[in-house]
């Protein structure tokens, strides 16, 4: 066979073999079926969310594990004491969007310019010239900023004048013991820095305080009127003021820096998490962003839920799983649909200044990026174990004449594992309202917040 034979036969039989190898590989790729490999984690448009219609339970939890913050990550775990109900299940529905009050859209638009950070003395950085409105609307364009930009956007988060609700706590302890703690009226009254129609940005003697959480124990009876009131000031490098008051004084009593990690009696509840997130003195903090990731979240509850808080042994069945030794009491499907929402993350530890002592080694924030609303956290204690984690299971709520939003004392059912401690807290709400879907009473500032109302409660 000469050269040009040769060539001219393996031209021939390269041919005829392209068609062949061509079909085997279609009729190959049509007939294998998508195993692991073919599902979310092989497409890179799917693998960073959880599809809708998915279910997650006791059996498959692990391939979503990356979509939960690390506290519910330990509870499906089950390696620090606290597990799931063996038949949980999570049902992933649409991610529905939350819009922001126009009013505060208005005032970020009109005042986030000439918000500036600048580093304070402490080591951490503050905001200059905060008037109202989303203090840093692209708050990860600057990669030494971005962490510090995004904790007071969330720090900033749009929070109407007046949230009150009837709080009812749950708590269970390693002896699988489980009943309402205490049920108190919880008031939280924004002063300063409003976006909110019918009220100005600053109100009359407001005297520089931004937020008052104010928390009246209703029952047990013994516990009758004794009151919890902490007052943040504008100025973030200000120090909250803390009062109680105990019936059997008749008068506030002015509390320590140091009762900030101190929890309220009966729950896991402290007031340096108390606003769902952000602590305060944040200028005492390093804060370093983890990026974005796309957490499942019950951002659209069952609004019914806030009818009842329960009953003094039990939270309301039909939304949640009955409370055993060990086991958390978990929403079941009846409370709403969960959602894959994008959040920025957040890391904060304090500087080693200001650390020793703390109750907490390191903290990390989840706040959705639509609303800028802290939706969880997961809290380590100072050797870097996993301490405590919350969960927010939430609803948006009409506030009159501004639009709808979340709040941190509205249509919120909160989850608090702590690990360390092998103790748990439910708190829910009954009756959330906004502003002038309020009884009136609750608007008055000097009653609600201010120490002078905590010589009232008693006339």
């Amino acid at each position: 066979m000469t050269a040009r034979s040769f060539i001219l036969f393996m031209l021939r039989a390269f041919m005829l073999r392209v068609p062949l190898t061509l079909a085997l590989v279609i009729t190959l790729g049509m007939a294998i079926p998508a195993g692991r490999a073919g599902t979310a984690e092989s497409n890179p448009a799917l693998a960073d969310t959880v599809p809708e219609g998915a279910v997650i339970n006791a059996a498959n939890w692990q391939r979503y594990a990356r979509f939960m913050p690390a506290g519910m990550q330990a509870i499906f775990a089950g390696d620090h004491f606290w597990r799931m109900p063996s038949d949980v299940r999570i049902e992933i529905g649409p991610t529905v969007p939350i819009a922001l009050p126009r009013k505060f859209l208005d005032d970020t638009a009109s005042n986030a310019k000439q918000v500036k950070l600048t580093q304070a003395p402490e080591g951490g950085y503050v905001p200059v010239g905060y008037v109202a409105g989303i203090p840093f609307p692209q708050p990860d364009q600057d990669p030494v900023e971005a962490p510090y930009e995004i904790f007071y956007d969330a720090y900033f988060h749009y929070t109407p004048r007046l949230q009150r609700q009837l709080s009812c706590n749950y708590v269970s302890d390693s002896y699988g013991n489980f009943t309402q703690a205490g049920t108190a009226d919880s008031v939280y009254s924004q002063l300063m820095h409003l976006s909110d129609a019918g009220f100005p940005q600053t109100l009359p003697h407001s005297n520089g305080y931004l937020l008052v959480k104010y928390y009246q124990q209703i029952s047990p009876e013994q516990g009758k009127y004794t009151t919890s009131l902490d007052m943040s000031y504008a100025d973030v490098t200000r120090i909250d003021e803390l009062y109680m008051y105990l019936p059997s004084t008749r008068r506030p009593l002015r509390m320590s820096e140091a009762s900030r990690c101190s929890p309220l009696p009966g729950n896991d509840y402290t007031w340096e998490e108390s606003n769902n997130g952000p602590p305060s003195l944040p200028q005492e903090y390093k804060i370093t962003y983890a990026g974005t990731r796309r957490i499942m979240v019950l951002a659209h509850a069952n609004p019914k839920v806030f009818e009842s808080c329960g009953n003094a042994s039990s939270l309301p069945a039909a939304y949640f799983s009955p409370a055993q030794k060990g086991v958390m009491p978990w929403p079941l499907p009846a409370l709403g649909k969960w959602e894959m929402r994008e959040m920025y993350v957040i890391e904060m530890s304090r500087l080693p200044a200001y650390a020793s002592g703390y109750c907490y080694g390191r903290r990390v924030i989840y706040v959705d990026k639509e609303t800028l609303f802290p939706m969880a956290i997961d809290l380590y204690d100072p050797a870097g174990g996993l301490y405590k984690s919350w969960l927010a299971l939430l609803a948006p709520m009409p506030v009159p004449g501004t639009g709808a939003a979340l709040g941190v004392n509205g249509a919120t059912e909160l989850l608090i594992t702590n690990f360390r401690d092998k103790h748990m807290t439910v708190a829910t709400a009954e009756g959330p309202c906004f502003n002038t879907n309020c009884n009136a009473q609750y608007l008055d500032v000097s009653r609600y917040a201010s120490p002078e109302g905590l010589t009232k409660i008693a006339q």
